[in-house]
């Protein structure tokens, strides 16, 4: 980790003038020779809920690492306010983009102190408020010592448990701009009614893309990007797409069989995870 250079900081950073996301001709590949991004054209308008579908391997993730700058396209650019994220200071896109992944990391600290990571002079009422919000104040006043129970220490969280964690930590922060995954692969359905939750609080205020695995997610997008082989091939409403009988209706109909035929719940669970 120590030898993987830092991103460069810019030499006259820029502040974006509010938190409409434009990606334009956007490619990026790990290495050399091998992209796994194409081409992307994508706006995400302030107020909106863009969901991102698409098979294993096609860039989902790679794609919504880009917004909080975790690599820069290798062509094309990624605008934030009408700004490229290379003219803008860490510290102030990291003020307007707020991030929840998969793979959560916990600090061996306070769950209260966890939560507020980004926010450290938050007080407890909006520490708890954000855990509201995000399911699992419940489950944190049964912790030892409740919000002062030092995680790793005095108690453990499930992989869910972590994940509702971090959703806290991405409210608290009130950043304009909200990157989800939307977290299935713990197959908890408080993640998950968390996540539906955010969704329809935040809607309308914020710009939100998520990586969706259920129905649900998708039904509560206002647009849904649909992934191939690191390419758009289908975008459009949620109510749209299928009618239109093509990749999406298509890809989604074999997911929703192989679920039910695993047994997996009836929402019509994706399983397109990667890991990159």
């Amino acid at each position: 980790m120590l030898a993987v250079p830092s991103l460069p900081e810019p030499a006259h950073p820029v502040a974006p003038q509010g938190h409409r996301v434009e990606l334009r001709g956007v490619h990026f590949g790990y290495d050399p020779g091998r992209e796994v991004l194409r081409g992307i054209d994508l706006v995400l308008e302030p107020g909106t809920v863009t969901a991102v579908v698409g098979p294993s391997g096609s860039g989902k993730s790679t794609l919504v690492q880009l917004l909080p700058r975790f690599f820069d396209p290798t062509r094309g650019s990624v605008l934030l306010g009408g700004v490229d994220l290379r003219e803008i200071a860490t510290r102030d896109l990291y003020r307007t983009v707020s991030f929840v992944f998969q793979d959560v990391r916990l600090l061996r600290a306070s769950v209260a102190d966890n939560i507020a990571l980004a926010v450290p002079h938050a007080g407890l009422d909006e520490v708890v408020r954000a855990a509201r919000l995000a399911n699992i104040h419940d489950r944190i006043l049964k912790l030892p010592r409740g919000y002062d129970t030092v995680i790793g220490q005095e108690a453990g969280l499930s992989g869910g448990e972590a994940q509702r964690i971090a959703i806290a930590r991405a409210l608290l922060t009130d950043a304009p701009v909200l990157v989800l995954d939307e977290a299935t692969a713990f197959a908890d359905p408080h993640t998950e009614q968390a996540v539906r939750r955010v969704l329809a609080t935040l809607k309308g205020e914020r710009t939100i893309l998520v990586i969706a695995h259920r129905l649900e997610t998708v039904a509560a997008a206002d647009t849904v990007v649909m992934l191939e082989n690191g390419s758009i091939v289908e975008r459009g409403g949620p109510a749209e797409l299928p009618a239109r009988n093509g990749r999406f209706a298509a890809f989604w109909r074999s997911h929703w069989s192989a679920a039910a035929d695993a047994g997996g719940p009836a929402g019509g669970a994706l399983r397109g995870d990667e890991s990159r």
